[in-house]
């Protein structure tokens, strides 16, 4: 069996989770000073995605497909 890479283990997906919440922190704070809602409300649900992304495969996706 090959190695799995970086990217494809627990660690390498939680770590592109706290990338994208970066990226959304410096689009809020863009949209904040230009007064941009739409920019705010983009980085909020990638925030909100990204949050969610490990309980929603550990309990759900992990579960259906019997991991």
């Amino acid at each position: 069996m090959g190695q799995k890479g970086f990217f494809q283990t627990k660690a390498g997906r939680l770590t592109i989770a706290f990338l994208v919440i970066a990226v959304a922190c410096v689009l809020i704070v863009t949209g904040l000073q230009s007064d941009g809602n739409g920019l705010c409300t983009v980085g909020f649900l990638m925030i909100v995605a990204a949050m969610l992304y490990s309980p929603v495969k550990m309990y759900l996706i992990d579960r259906i497909h019997g991991k």
